[in-house]
C-alpha cells in the first residue's frame, strides 16, 4: 500500500517539478511564441486549475465506485495528458495536455489519502503515511536532475519532450499496482460488504484470527461510527456544509479547506515550480548553475522528507505544524532581506534559506495536511469531504504559481515578504484551532467533534491520543436519552454481527 500509493505521490511530485526545467529550454520557449511571465505562470499553473475541477467533479461518484477505481481513471487522464504536453506545437495544445492532466491529479490526490488512512493500522498511519510522502520528493529532485542532465542535449526539442513524457513510466507503475491492492475496509463496511471488510483488517493486522484483540476493536469503532453518523443525519454530501452540534461537519471541512489554504501560502509551489528561474532572476546566478542547484535543492528537500517519519510521533501533528510555519516564515524573511542587500555574502545565505526553506516545510506540511484532512472526516463523507479540501489545495496552487512569475520580478525581494507574513500568521491559528489526531484510531477522532469548542488550545483535544482508549464509547455513553437508543441498536448490531 505504501509503495502503490507512494507512486501515485511520486507521479505528483514529478508533474511540480519539470516545468521548472521546461521553462528554461528554448526551442520550447520557440514552440510556445516566445511566452510573456504572465503566460509562462498560465501555462504552469493551468495544470493545478485541472486539479481543482478533477476534486471537485469527483465528489458526484468516489463514494459509489469506491477507492481503487477513482485512481485508476484519474491515471488514464494523466497519461492522456501527458500525451497531450508532449506533442504540442503551440500554446492552446499544451494548456489542453495540462489541464487533462490536473484534472487526472486531482481525482487520484482527493482518494489516495483516504484509501491509505483508512487501509493502515492506526498505531502505523502516522509513519508509514510519512515515508509515502517521501516519494513526493523523490519526484521532484527527479524532475530538476532530469532538467540539468537534458539541459546539455544538443537537440533542445527532445530535452523538454522528453522531461513531459516521463510522466508516463509512472502512470504505467500505477495502473498495474493498483488492481492488487485491497479496497478499503471501511468503504466495504458502509456498502454491506462486512465480509470483505473483515478479510481486510485481519491482512491489515498481520492475523487469521477474526477474533484478535486490534481487528474487533476497528469492527467496534467503524459500527459505532455508521451508526452515529446515521442517527445525526451526516451520510448525504450535502450534510457537509451542516454544523449539527453533535457532528459538527462544516467546522471539520473548514479545518481542511483552511489547512490546504496554508500549505499553499507557505509558499512552496512558487519555489517548487519556479526554483531555477528564481535563482537565475532573483539571486542572479547563472543558467547552469541556478538548474544546477535546484538538482541539489530536490536532493535535500528527499533527505528532509525523512524527518517525519522519525519525530511525527513524539511531537504530534500540532507541534510539527506550528514549528513548519515558523521556519518557513523565518526563510523567507532571510530570503527577502538577502536578494535586497544583493551581495556575494548575501547570495550564500540566500541559497542557504532556500534550502532550509524545505527542512521546515517537510517538517509539518508535506505529509502531515493530506493525513490529516482524511482522518478527521466522518466515514460516510469522508471521500467527498477531502475532495473538497483536497480542492483548496489545488485552486490556491493556482493562484500561487500564476502570480509567481509576476510577483518575483516586479517586486523582487518585497514578493518574498508575502509569503514571510502568512507563514507567522499561520502558527497562532493552528494552535488555537487545530485538534491532535496524531494516537488516536480514525473512528475515535469522530469524538473531537462531538459537542466540542472550536478552539481546542490547553484543552484535552490539543494532546495526544492513546489507542488504547475510546473516547466514542464515551460520546455513546453521553447521549441524551431521547438519543440512547443509538447505544442499544450498536449493541445490538455488533452482537448479531458476531453470531454471523
Amino acid at each position: 500500500m505504501t509503495i502503490t500509493c507512494g507512486i501515485s505521490y511520486l507521479l505528483y511530485g514529478y508533474d511540480q517539478g519539470f516545468m521548472s526545467g521546461v521553462l528554461l529550454a528554448e526551442n520550447y520557449l520557440q514552440t510556445m511564441d516566445q511566452p510573456s511571465t504572465f503566460m509562462q505562470g498560465l501555462l504552469s499553473s493551468l495544470y493545478t486549475l485541472g486539479c481543482f475541477f478533477g476534486c471537485v467533479g469527483s465528489i458526484s461518484f468516489n463514494e459509489k465506485i469506491g477507492r481503487k477505481k477513482p485512481i485508476l481513471i484519474g491515471t488514464v487522464l494523466i497519461s492522456i495528458g501527458a500525451v497531450i504536453q508532449t506533442a504540442a506545437y503551440s500554446p492552446a495544445q499544451f494548456i489542453v495536455g495540462r489541464i487533462v492532466s490536473g484534472m487526472g491529479t486531482g481525482l487520484n490526490t482527493s482518494v489516495i489519502s483516504v484509501w491509505q488512512a483508512e487501509t493502515l493500522p492506526a498505531k502505523k498511519r502516522e509513519r508509514f503515511g510519512a515515508i509515502q510522502y517521501v516519494l513526493v520528493c523523490t519526484g521532484t529532485t527527479i524532475s530538476y536532475w532530469m532538467a540539468y542532465a537534458l539541459s546539455y542535449s544538443a537537440n533542445s526539442v527532445f530535452q523538454w519532450r522528453f522531461l513531459v513524457a516521463a510522466q508516463l513510466v509512472f502512470a504505467v507503475l500505477i495502473m498495474c499496482l493498483v488492481p492488487l491492492m485491497p479496497e478499503s475496509p471501511r468503504w466495504h463496511f458502509v456498502h454491506g460488504y462486512r465480509d470483505k471488510a473483515l478479510y481486510t483488517l485481519m491482512r491489515m493486522h498481520g492475523t487469521s484470527d477474526e477474533q484478535q484483540s486490534e481487528v474487533q476493536a476497528e469492527v467496534h469503532l467503524i459500527q459505532q461510527a455508521v451508526e452515529l453518523e446515521a442517527r445525526h443525519g451526516a451520510t448525504k454530501w450535502v450534510d457537509l456544509f451542516k454544523n449539527e452540534p453533535r457532528t459538527q461537519i462544516f467546522r471539520r471541512l473548514m479545518l481542511g479547506w483552511w489547512l490546504m489554504f496554508m500549505v499553499m501560502w507557505s509558499g512552496v509551489c512558487s519555489i517548487g515550480y519556479y526554483i531555477s528561474y528564481l535563482f537565475e532572476v532573483s539571486v542572479g546566478l547563472s543558467h547552469n548553475l541556478s538548474l544546477l542547484l535546484s538538482g541539489f535543492n530536490g536532493l535535500w528537500y528527499l533527505l528532509s522528507a525523512f524527518i517525519p517519519f522519525f519525530v511525527i510521533n513524539h511531537l504530534g501533528k500540532r507541534r510539527c505544524m506550528m514549528i513548519s510555519a515558523a521556519g518557513m516564515g523565518c526563510c523567507f524573511l532571510t530570503m527577502s532581506l538577502t536578494i535586497q542587500s544583493g551581495t556575494f555574502a548575501a547570495s550564500i545565505v540566500c541559497i542557504v534559506a532556500f534550502f532550509l526553506y524545505y527542512t521546515f516545510f517537510a517538517l509539518g506540511y508535506l505529509a502531515i495536511p493530506w493525513l490529516y484532512n482524511a482522518e478527521i472526516m466522518p466515514l460516510h463523507l469522508r471521500s467527498q469531504g477531502t475532495a473538497l479540501t483536497t480542492s483548496s489545495n489545488w485552486i490556491w496552487n493556482f493562484a500561487t504559481v500564476m502570480m509567481t512569475p509576476s510577483l518575483m520580478s516586479q517586486q523582487g525581494w518585497k514578493g518574498y515578504l508575502v509569503f514571510t507574513v502568512f507563514n507567522f500568521c499561520f502558527v497562532p491559528v493552528i494552535y488555537l484551532l487545530y485538534p491532535e489526531t496524531t494516537g488516536r484510531r480514525l473512528e475515535e477522532i469522530d469524538a473531537i467533534f462531538y459537542g466540542t469548542s472550536v478552539l481546542v488550545a490547553r484543552t484535552e483535544w490539543a494532546d495526544k491520543g492513546r489507542f488504547e482508549a475510546n473516547p466514542l464509547g464515551g460520546v455513546i455513553q453521553g447521549l441524551e436519552p431521547s438519543q440512547k437508543e443509538t447505544q442499544h441498536h450498536v449493541e445490538y448490531v455488533s452482537s448479531n454481527s458476531e453470531n454471523c
